[in-house]
């Protein structure tokens, strides 16, 4: 007789990898499945519905592909120990960077439709995912290097999507806009400069980068709010400038920060997988 032969297991590397494609096609039907839900209930379907599935399909490949690159850096921060799957931290960053073409094209299509209410909801539920991906990977110890590149990526694409479509639509002034993308193009800048003369791409947190995105949100819902309700223009231009002032120096912050990197010396040992980490201040 042949004896038969359990199958085996998925090794860690393989099984993170599944979990990547089982977590990305789920999102996928769900951003479907969102933007379906709008576009009938204010009938833009038929104008929106190829030039979105073209751009969400294409965007979900594009985030699959990244997580597998960086797939070496899903390790928990506390043991060092690679994941076997994503966890609930990572799981709710990666909805936030998932919802990105949805959001998009939601709002490109209430120029022409009384959406109101139902778009805010939507911004909510995203800008609350920010606060809670951070909170559970402190409460529960889930944070990882990688994790932390999708929370910092995830916050500032969704802020530059916002920022262009508001600047659009004439909801925030342009000062604003420009200045935000000096931040974030500032930010790119400087980490290409670290990276090329340390060879190797440095993670780290600021308070004043935290409060940046912040102040950024909190403004942005606000400016959603005075479409709905009547609240005096001195209020929404105090919280442009305070909004304004915090990115500003942010922008100053990121600068030290970068010279303390150029300055730090290389650690003596190398370690595991693509990003490296450091001291983060939060």
């Amino acid at each position: 007789m042949i004896a038969k032969t359990k199958p085996n297991k998925l090794s860690e590397p393989d099984s993170l990898v599944f979990s990547f494609v089982k977590t990305i096609f789920l999102y996928q039907c769900l951003q479907f499945a969102i933007f379906v839900s709008y576009a009938l209930l204010f009938s833009f379907l038929n104008e929106w519905f190829l030039a979105f599935s073209v751009t969400t399909v294409s965007f979900h490949i594009f985030l699959f592909l990244l997580l597998f690159v960086f797939r070496s850096d899903f390790i928990n921060d506390l043991d060092g120990k690679r994941l076997a799957k994503i966890n609930l931290a990572n799981a709710i960053t990666l909805f936030r960077l998932s919802s990105l073409p949805t959001l998009l094209y939601i709002l490109l299509a209430s120029r022409t439709r009384a959406i109101g209410y139902p778009i805010l909801i939507l911004v909510t539920v995203i800008f609350a995912s920010d606060f809670a991906d951070g909170y559970i990977s402190r409460r529960y110890k889930e944070t990882t290097r990688a994790g932390k590149m999708m929370d910092s990526s995830g916050d500032y694409a969704l802020l530059f999507v916002i920022s262009l479509v508001f600047y659009y639509f004439r909801i925030i002034p342009s000062w604003y806009m420009w200045l935000f993308l000096f931040r974030l193009s500032a930010q790119f800048v400087m980490l290409v400069i670290v990276l090329l003369a340390k060879k190797q791409l440095i993670l780290r947190t600021s308070f004043m980068g935290k409060a940046a995105v912040a102040s950024t949100m909190v403004l942005y819902a606000f400016e959603l709010l005075k479409l709905f309700i009547a609240i005096p223009m001195q209020v929404y231009h105090i919280l442009e400038y305070c909004a304004g002032v915090i990115v500003a120096l942010s922008v100053l912050d990121k600068f030290f920060i970068m010279i303390k990197d150029l300055r730090a010396a290389l650690p003596e040992e190398k370690e595991a997988g693509r990003l490296k980490t450091r001291n983060t201040e939060i």
